[in-house]
This record gives C-alpha cells, structure tokens and sequence, in this order.
C-alpha cells in the first residue's frame, strides 16, 4: 500500500510511544494491548524493540501481525502497561474493535481474510507485518536483558480522524511515570532495594505534581491507576 507518514505526524528516526496490539491466533484471538516505542527508519518501515518472556512478542512470532495503535487517552497506557488480575487493572474487550484485512500469510492463517484488533479509542491505526528480526542484547541498571528489534512493514493505515496530538504537561508526566512504574515491577522483582527507593521517589513525585495540576481528567485517571498498582506491588 501506499502509506504516507506525514499523514500521521511521523517523522524519520523520532521515537514515538504508542500502544501496541497483538494476538496469538485465529482460534485463539485473546488480544493483547502494551505500551511500545516505534521509530519510522528508512523506505517507510517501523522500527520497534520488543522484550524476550513478552506476549507482545511470542504473539507476533506466532501471527506476524501488530497493530499499532495512536491514541490520545493516556489512561489507556496505564491500563495497557499495569496490567494485573490481583491490581483489578485489565485491558477489556470492551476497548477493541476489528479490521477486516485481506490475510497476509495464507499458510499460516485459516481464512483469506482475517479480523486484526485495534483499539476503538485510536485515532489511527497502522497495520503491520514483520519484514525482519534481529536479536539484540541491552544493559541498563536493570541488568542484562534480550530482545527482539523488528523492521515492520505497513499493510494497512487508517485513520478515523485528525490529530497529531501532542500530550501536555500531565500527561506527559502520568506516560513517565507508567514507564517507570514498569521499571518499579522489575526493580522489585530482582530485590534492588536502591534502585526501587530511587524510582519510587520520582514516580511519587510525578504523581504529586499531576494532583497538583489537577485539571487534566485523564492523567488523574491515569495517576489513580500508577498508585494502585504500586499498592499492588507493595502488598
């Protein structure tokens, strides 16, 4: 197809948080929504990075497909990323709709068409195929961690309306502290006790900053969600 990324505010090698949506199968469609970076690189390709032990990646190693999601309610990342059953935070059903798309991999696939979910809060969607795949290694302060850099190809973009939005203060302060509320999860989880102070610290102070401002409904939302799941990791 004939995809243009200016038309959904793209610009080469920027790096752009959007929310990813995956499915195993089919049979077994169980969609899955997270958080994930993309960077537009050359001849029109999508670059993202995704993380080994991730539903996000074993279901596009299963389908080949994503479905990249651009949505201006930054409640939805909290939902997307602080996903857990004890927490109460789901990403439902009720947050999907279905593209009807001509099947990529017939050979893989049951039908000539399949049914590729997306979220109904986006305002565009872009479709993708993986066109390559390379393992990589990354060290951070979390340690030594594997994954996958995927150069995706766009089969299919829509757009349901216009906007290129731009999140403001709150917002961009409730997308910081929902990434290092992941961060906090995986500083818990390997008992980094400097690490987990340090980042608690910047999160509650964020949050602080986000009740402050006070007028933004969705990054309070959002912030209800953070403080929820940091009760959850604590508890």
């Amino acid at each position: 197809m004939n995809f243009k990324p200016q038309d959904f505010g793209l610009k080469k090698d920027n790096l752009y948080e959007i929310l990813a949506t995956t499915f195993f199968s089919e049979e077994e469609m169980n969609p899955n929504t997270s958080c994930l970076g993309i960077r537009l690189i050359e001849n029109n390709l999508i670059e993202i990075r995704a993380f080994s032990n991730t539903k996000t990646l074993s279901n596009l190693k299963s389908t080949g497909i994503i479905a990249l999601n651009f949505v201006e309610d930054v409640s939805l990342y909290a939902l997307a990323a602080l996903k857990c059953t004890k927490a109460s935070i789901t990403f439902l059903e009720k947050y999907y709709n279905y593209i009807e798309l001509e099947n990529p991999f017939n050979e893989n696939m049951i039908s000539s068409t399949i049914s590729i979910p997306y979220v109904n809060k986006a305002w565009a969607v872009l479709t993708c195929i993986i066109a390559s795949e390379e393992q990589m290694i990354k060290e951070d302060v979390f340690g030594v961690s594997e994954i996958t850099r995927f150069k995706l190809h766009v089969i299919a973009a829509q757009k349901f309306k216009e906007s290129h939005k731009l999140f403001n203060r709150a917002e961009n302060l409730a997308l910081e502290s929902i990434i290092l509320t992941t961060r906090l999860k995986i500083a818990k989880a390997n008992n980094e006790t400097s690490l987990i102070n340090t980042i608690y610290s910047k999160i509650i102070e964020n949050l602080d900053d986000i009740h402050r401002f006070g007028k933004n409904k969705k990054a309070l939302q959002a912030r209800d969600l953070i403080l929820q799941y940091i009760k959850f990791l604590v508890d």
